[in-house]
Order: structure tokens, then C-alpha cells, then sequence
């Protein structure tokens, strides 16, 4: 009887999911669908943040908080969202999401003062840090079982996040140029609404694993995610004395974070995975290769309107060639994958981009030399994007594919809140040499640290 009971109740999970898996394209459709409109903001506000400025007559530093509370917020709970993804299921932390995105865009929208701005924007990294770690594991679920696809569809999904990347600018600043700023926070709910409305019956009935939140590993991390973030954020007007415990913080923070793991019964990130040299080689890459882009897509964008007096919207059409290159290289990220191996493209992808960011302060001040140099700065990290979060999930441990993605996601959003916070302060030109010594930094550790041992039947072998 008692057997019956469990064939009986696998039938009915099967049941609830089989019709769904053989519609894989629609899963990746609507999970690329919200990735979209989460790191399209990303690069958006950058666009706004002048407007904003004006709007409230406010201080760089309550700028950069405008900018930098989004992606801490993404950062710092990508890993949350990973674990709540293996906890509950990757089908309502993705729906739950898009939610939380749609309501802090309103309270931005309707914002009196740039604090509540600031509140908003660090909602909206709420609900991103849900969006994107969940979407992931959807697409894992969804092409597992299908030989050499996986790499494909992440290659699509990155296409995605390029799309979103290239979109970001050109869409807000046209928002901004001909309406306002509110527009944008007002555009932006409305597509998180309709996103989750195509996706609620398109997406797997997927239930989480059931284990235990370990939340004292959450606790720890996000406090260690946050005053990494702040320190980079403000260390230039810090005291010595808030600086040393900033660090200090930052050191007991990592020494807790370990302890707490290894006596965890349930651990979120199990050190076992952190001691896997190309997971956390992996990471570093995502960190580090993440800040040297976001880091000259922010000056550039900025450089745009501030030295060569072009309007919100023009900054952003002149960045078309960045994006141009980003989507023809994430889109073909899956046949080159197969071809050179994750580590091989990651190398081509840190190639282009350390060569891109070379050239781009020599030729700032001519719009028509820096085309091509955006062209292979935007294919560039159209290789790192889908070999990264590829190269994440292969190493991930069973049970644990939605932190893995949250490592990924979580890290790429501390490279561009880390650039935002230290390379925006140097300007276009000390900044985007700062970057390419970042992406020389990022290729090292390509070369030192990944390796890979990939699952069966998932494309990604090295």
C-alpha cells in the first residue's frame, strides 16, 4: 500500500510538470523575458541618474545611492534568492520576484524625495535578486534532458541579458528625454506585470527540495555582501577609525560565515563547494570581469552626456554598437562553447574585452573611433555572461543549482555595484584604464583557476 501511495504521488508530481517540460522554448522565453527587464534597469538608471540629480537638486553621494542601492541590494540577496529558489521552488521565487520589482518601481515612481528613490531602487534589487537566480534554474530544469541544449539556451538567456543591457539606455533615456524619470519607474512595473502574467502559465509546477532555510548563513552573508559594498561605496570619505571596523567587519564577517557553514546540518553554500577551486575561480571571474564592463558602461554613458554634451536618449542610441556586439556574441556563445570549451571562450571573451577598454581613452573624444572598440567590448562580455553562469552550474552540487546561480548572479552584481562605487569617482578616462586592468586581473584568473568537470549531456565541457 504503502508503495502505491509514493508511485501514485511521483505520477502526480510528474504529472504536474510533464505537460509544461515539453515546451521548453516558452520556459526560456519567459524566464529571458524577466531577466530582461531586471538588467535592463540596471544600465537604465544609469541614464536617469542625471535627471534624478536635477529633479531633487541632490548630492553625488544620494546619486550614487540611486544607482548603487539597486545593484547592492542585487547583490547582496542573489544568494538568499538561490536558496529560496531551492527551497520553494524556482516557478513562485521567480513570480515573487517580478512582484516585489513591480511594487518598489511604483514607490520610486511616486518618490517626494531622492531618499524614497533610494528605497525604491533598493526594492527593485530585491525582487532582481529573486528574478534572475530562479530563471536560471527554470532553464537548468527545462533542457537537462536534452543533450547539448543547455549551453544553447543559456547562450539565449544571455542574449537576454545583453538585450536588456543595450536596451536599458536607449529605452529610459528615451523615457526620460521625452517624459521624465517617473516614466521610466512607471514603464518598468508595467512590463514586470505583464511578464508575470505570460509566465504564471508557461513555467514548470517545479516544488522546492523542502530542506530548512539556513538563515544564520543568509544573516552573515548578506552583512558581509553589504559592508564590502559600503566600504567601496564611501571609503573615500570615511575616517580611519569607521574604515578599520568597516574592514574588521568585513574580516569577522568572513571567520562567522565559515563557522556557521561547517555546523550547519542544512548549509546554504557548503564549503565543500567554496573549496572547489573552479566554482570559486568561477565566481571571482564573474566579480571581477563584471566590474570592468559595468564599469566603463557607466563612465562611457556618462562621459557621453557630461564631455560630449549628448541628451539622455542619445547617450543611449550611441551605445548601440556595444550592444550590437554583446547580442551577436551571446547568441553564438553556445556553437563557440562547443568549439573552445567554457575556459577557452571565457579567455576569447576577457581577450576582447581588456583590448576594448585599451583603446576606448584614447579615442573618447571622437565618437566615430570608439565604435569598434564598443563593438568588442560588448562581444566580449557577450562570452563571459553565458560561460560564467554555465561554468556555476556545472560545478554546483546536486540539491543546490539555485545557490549556484545565485553565486553567479549575486557576484555579477557586486562587480557593477563595486564599479560603480570606485570607478565612476576616477572619470572616463583613469576609470576605463582602472577597468582594463580589472578585466587583465579577471583574465589571470581564468587562466590560473578554471577548470572544469562538467555534468553528462550538458554541452558545457571545457
Amino acid at each position: 500500500m504503502t508503495g502505491s501511495a509514493t508511485e501514485a504521488t511521483e505520477a502526480a508530481a510528474r504529472e504536474a510538470v510533464a505537460p509544461r517540460r515539453r515546451s521548453p522554448h516558452l520556459v526560456l522565453a519567459s524566464t529571458s523575458l524577466g531577466t530582461l527587464l531586471v538588467i535592463l534597469l540596471t544600465s537604465g538608471l544609469n541614464i536617469a541618474s542625471p535627471e534624478i540629480r536635477t529633479a531633487f537638486d541632490a548630492s553625488g553621494t544620494a546619486i550614487g545611492w540611486v544607482l548603487s542601492g539597486y545593484t547592492l541590494a542585487f547583490a547582496m540577496l542573489s544568494l538568499t534568492g538561490g536558496a529560496l529558489t531551492d527551497r520553494f521552488g524556482a516557478r513562485r521565487v521567480f513570480l515573487a520576484g517580478l512582484g516585489i520589482f513591480t511594487l518598489f518601481s511604483l514607490v520610486a515612481a511616486a518618490a517626494p524625495s531622492v531618499g524614497l528613490v533610494v528605497v525604491g531602487t533598493f526594492g527593485e534589487g530585491v525582487g532582481a535578486a529573486l528574478v534572475l537566480p530562479s530563471a536560471l534554474a527554470l532553464i537548468q530544469f527545462v533542457y537537462q534532458d536534452v543533450p547539448g541544449r543547455l549551453s544553447w539556451a543559456i547562450g539565449i538567456w544571455a542574449g537576454a541579458n545583453a538585450l536588456g543591457a543595450a536596451l536599458g539606455p536607449v529605452l529610459c533615456g528615451a523615457l526620460v528625454s521625452v517624459a521624465s524619470w517617473r516614466a521610466m519607474f512607471l514603464a518598468v512595473a508595467v512590463l514586470a506585470v505583464v511578464f508575470a502574467l505570460v509566465g504564471r502559465p508557461v513555467l514548470p509546477l517545479l516544488r522546492g527540495g523542502g530542506a530548512r532555510l539556513d538563515l544564520p548563513g543568509l544573516l552573515v552573508m548578506v552583512v558581509l555582501l553589504g559592508d564590502m559594498a559600503f566600504l567601496a561605496h564611501d571609503w573615500r570619505s570615511l575616517s580611519w577609525p569607521v574604515l578599520a571596523a568597516g574592514v574588521l567587519l568585513g574580516c569577522a564577517a568572513v571567520w562567522l560565515f565559515a563557522r556557521v557553514e561547517r555546523r550547519s546540518p542544512a548549509p546554504m553554500l557548503p564549503l565543500s563547494q567554496l573549496r572547489d577551486v573552479p566554482f570559486s575561480a568561477n565566481a571571482a571571474v564573474t566579480v571581477v570581469g563584471t566590474a570592468a564592463f559595468f564599469g566603463t558602461l557607466y563612465l562611457t554613458s556618462m562621459g557621453f552626456q557630461d564631455e560630449l554634451g549628448m541628451a539622455p536618449f542619445v547617450a543611449g542610441v550611441a551605445l548601440l554598437p556595444l550592444a550590437g556586439g554583446n547580442i551577436v556574441a551571446a547568441l553564438a556563445a553556445g556553437r563557440t562553447i562547443g568549439r573552445l570549451g567554457v575556459r577557452g571562450t571565457m579567455v576569447l571573451g576577457s581577450v576582447l574585452l581588456i583590448a576594448a577598454l585599451a583603446v576606448v581613452p584614447l579615442v573618447f573624444d571622437h565618437y566615430g573611433a570608439l565604435v569598434a572598440p564598443l563593438v568588442l567590448m560588448g562581444a566580449g562580455w557577450g562570452l563571459l555572461v553565458p560561460t560564467t553562469s554555465a561554468a556555476g552550474l556545472a560545478r554546483a552540487q546536486r540539491g543546490k543549482e539555485g545557490v549556484a546561480s545565485g553565486v553567479t548572479a549575486g557576484g555579477r552584481e557586486l562587480g557593477a555595484a563595486l564599479a560603480a562605487a570606485v570607478l565612476l569617482p576616477l572619470g572616463v578616462r583613469a576609470g576605463v584604464w582602472s577597468a582594463a586592468a580589472v578585466g587583465a586581473v579577471s583574465l589571470a584568473v581564468v587562466l590560473l583557476g578554471v577548470r572544469l568537470s562538467d555534468r553528462p549531456g550538458d554541452g558545457t565541457g571545457a
